[in-house]
């Protein structure tokens, strides 16, 4: 059954990822795209192939696509939610899935001593969907990695995102937090799957992550708790602190014991939400009309995702909002009574 879904779903993408013509949306005549009387295309930039971001994008883009005369929303690979920013930034996307901390960022002016967080005076918030945990995790056989600040112990191999990832600032900022020195961190950088084969395989001792979304964790990490008993370690409690004072867009989450394969207990770590974000110049018809569909579908939304969408609603979509919610957003979120709340 599992194999089954997985299938559907990566149909679903290969039908998404149209590739599109660079230069920026497509307009021309003969459609509707939301009533305004043109066709326009729509890339979405979504991390990369069999990640949540992917998945949701491919989501979105089949129920807009099918309700939205005249728009067509492509999910496109990236290498993650840095270069998917930028390139709404640079304006070679028109959309994106994201972490909050780079359009958080962004929106307030960006930091020189961060090059990956550029700023974004064009990028406004689409809709947000529900944090990103946290997880520090290990086979439990393991030696070296008993508690949460082991991190830090010399000669501790720690599996992590790519530089300029969100999970790898995350890593940045926890190690500082807990007075460590991060140059003196032995990494090794690469994707879900292949750090969760390293930690299977023992060349890694421990994965620093961000797995998935308060629902369900990702494929790769279930994979690897099903198949191998785990550790997991909590994020002390002045870490946790020390993390959301300093990162706003970071808050402390807890973990269910169902949500892995192997857990006992609830594990208290930190999350971040993630969003859709657009280019302003997207027009306020078609982006209403986009945000109607989504919110008149929802049940479709979720029997592409369900993971990714449980929780959206009237009292999330517009709650956490990185950066200024675009007008076409913002319209039909009023109008319906959404909570609405923007970082300041």
């Amino acid at each position: 059954m599992k194999r089954k879904k997985c299938l559907a779903v990566f149909i679903a993408l290969a039908l998404c990822a149209v590739p599109l013509m660079a230069g920026g949306s497509s307009e021309s005549s003969g459609g509707e795209a939301g009533n305004s009387g043109q066709q326009i295309d729509l890339r979405c930039a979504s991390g990369s192939i069999g990640g949540s971001f992917y998945i949701m994008a491919a989501a979105i883009a089949s129920v807009v696509n099918k309700n939205v005369p005249g728009v067509n929303i492509s999910a496109q690979t990236t290498s993650g939610s840095n270069e998917s920013y930028i390139g709404v930034v640079n304006k070679d996307f028109e959309l994106c899935v994201t972490n909050n901390d780079f359009p958080y960022i962004g929106a307030h002016g960006g930091d020189p001593q961060r090059p990956t967080y550029v700023n974004g005076p064009n990028v406004r918030t689409w809709l947000v969907v529900e944090p990103s945990p946290h997880i520090l995790i290990a086979r439990a056989d393991t030696k070296k990695v008993t508690t949460y600040r082991d991190i830090l112990k010399p000669g501790v191999k720690i599996g992590l995102p790519v530089k300029g990832s969100t999970g790898y600032n995350l890593l940045v900022q926890t190690v500082d937090v807990m007075g460590g020195d991060f140059n003196k961190i032995d990494q090794y950088n690469a994707g879900h799957e292949q750090t969760a084969s390293a930690l299977k395989d023992g060349n890694v001792d421990v994965a620093f992550t961000m797995v998935g979304f308060l629902s369900a964790p990702n494929t790769a990490y279930q994979e690897f708790a099903t198949a191998t008993d785990i550790a997991m370690f909590d994020v002390p409690e002045d870490v946790r602190t020390g993390l959301s004072q300093r990162m706003p867009y970071w808050g402390k989450v807890t973990l269910q014991p169902d949500w892995l394969p192997g857990l006992k207990k609830q594990y208290q770590t930190v999350g971040i939400y993630s969003s859709f974000l657009l280019d302003e110049s997207v027009p306020e018809e078609v982006v209403y009309q986009m945000t109607k569909s989504l919110f008149e579908h929802l049940d479709d939304l979720k029997s592409i995702a369900f993971t990714s969408f449980r929780n959206l609603g009237p009292n999330t979509a517009a709650v956490e909002a990185p950066c200024p919610i675009h007008p076409g957003a913002l319209r039909y979120y009023k109008e319906k009574g959404f909570k609405i709340d923007v970082r300041p």
